[in-house]
């Protein structure tokens, strides 16, 4: 959380997450990240969109679920957060699934949920990109998933690299990004 999430985050552009398992929990856990994040793109204007990705499995919580398939317009209900609590961050602190609802609503992000053809499985792998203004990209893979118990409770072991020290991992996970979002791979 502190030595990954919350700083890349706070410098991100561009945030793609093959993360199995999501839950919003994590806006409200890595809020100072993401609340960063935010304020960046809010900076960007609308050429930047989606800047986040994100590809999951079917198993999501409810109001995740609810929040991710609504289409009303959360701008108010987000403006009116924002002037409340000041900030993106205790925004995300206090009111996540109005956060997420508005993140979808305004396209900055975009789930898609990866469904296997060839097993009776869940999309599991667990992989991601953070990439800043300047291009720089640190891709990371290991066993956490994009919940707030991965990031404060489990025990979990990531690998990551920067794109300016092993341009050839973040290649890897970028190309396998790119297959899964676009479809085009054959599991």
């Amino acid at each position: 959380l502190e030595e990954l999430y919350v700083p890349a985050l706070q410098r991100a552009v561009r945030y793609d997450r093959c993360c199995a398992y999501f839950s919003s929990h994590v806006l409200a856990v890595a809020a100072r990240g993401f609340g960063g994040f935010i304020s960046n793109l809010c900076s960007l204007g609308a050429d930047a969109k989606p800047a986040a990705r994100l590809l999951v499995n079917e198993e999501l919580d409810p109001d995740d679920l609810e929040a991710l398939l609504t289409r009303a317009d959360e701008a108010p209900l987000v403006a009116l957060l924002l002037k409340r609590f000041r900030t993106p961050v205790e925004a995300l602190e206090r009111n996540r699934l109005a956060m997420l609802a508005w993140l979808v609503a305004e396209g900055w992000l975009e789930v898609r949920v990866g469904v296997l053809r060839r097993a009776g499985g869940i999309a599991h792998a667990k992989f991601g990109l953070i990439t800043d203004a300047q291009a720089d990209t640190l891709a990371f893979m290991g066993s956490d998933n994009e919940t707030g118990q991965a990031l404060l409770e489990n025990y979990e072991e990531l690998y990551l690299a920067p794109s300016w020290a092993d341009p050839e991992f973040v290649d890897y996970y970028r190309s396998r990004f790119a297959a899964l979002w676009e479809d085009r791979d054959e599991q």
